[in-house]
């Protein structure tokens, strides 16, 4: 299986390992879900926003648009 190396601080190790624990699982089993959650949330921004652009649509924070404060 493919492998790949991540620097944590201290800090985000820590973390990361309270979170383990309290959920139940290893260090690497809940890394694995985070990078998966995320490749999967970044997969779907991306069609999002080609749905977009072929369509003309664009979200708030497209083409300059500035939100309101």
């Amino acid at each position: 299986m493919p492998a790949i190396t991540v620097d944590l601080t201290e800090e985000e190790l820590a973390g990361l390992r309270a979170e383990a624990e309290k959920s139940g699982l290893s260090v690497e089993r809940l890394a694995h879900g985070i990078v998966r959650g995320g490749v999967a949330r970044r997969r779907q921004q991306r069609r999002t926003a080609e749905c977009q652009a072929r369509s003309g649509d664009t979200g708030p924070f497209e083409m300059g648009h500035v939100a309101p404060e």
